[in-house]
C-alpha cells in the first residue's frame, strides 16, 4: 500500500512540471517506475496469497476464477509495456503519458468479457432468428 500511497506523488509533480522540458523526462519515469513498482508488488503479493492459499476454499477442486486467470496471464505484456512506456519517457515524455493512460485502460476494462458478451449476444440472437 505504501507504493499506491505514493502514486500520487509524481502525479502532482507531472502536473506542476508539464510545461518544463527539461524536468518531464525525469517526472515521467519517475511516474512509470511507480507504476511498474505497483503491478510488480501486486504480483508479488498474489503470489505470496497463492503459495500460503490464502484465496477462498470454495475453488480449492476448481480452475482459479477467469478474473484471477487472465490478471495472471496479462502480467509479463504489462510489464514489458511499463518498461518501454519508460525508457520512451526518457525521449518523448508526452508519448509515454499517453502510453501509460492505453495500458490503464488495457488493465482496467475487461476486453475478454465484452468479447464474449458480444459473440455469445449475437450467436444467441442467431439460434433465435432460425429456431
Amino acid at each position: 500500500m505504501l507504493v499506491v500511497a505514493f502514486l500520487p506523488f509524481p502525479t502532482k509533480l507531472i502536473a506542476e512540471g508539464i510545461h518544463d522540458r527539461d524536468d518531464e523526462h525525469v517526472l515521467v519515469t519517475l511516474y512509470g517506475l511507480t507504476l511498474l513498482s505497483i503491478r510488480l508488488l501486486g504480483f508479488a503479493l498474489d503470489a505470496y496469497a497463492r503459495r500460503e492459499h490464502l484465496y477462498s476454499t470454495e475453488h480449492a477442486d476448481e480452475e482459479l476464477p477467469e478474473e484471477l486467470q487472465a490478471d495472471r496471464g496479462t502480467l509479463v505484456p504489462v510489464i514489458i509495456a511499463y518498461v518501454i512506456a519508460i525508457f520512451v519517457g526518457l525521449a518523448l515524455p508526452t508519448l509515454a503519458v499517453v502510453l501509460y493512460l492505453a495500458l490503464a485502460v488495457f488493465i482496467v476494462v475487461p476486453f475478454g468479457h465484452i468479447r464474449d458478451l458480444l459473440f455469445n449476444r449475437s450467436s444467441t440472437a442467431a439460434r433465435r432468428s432460425l429456431g
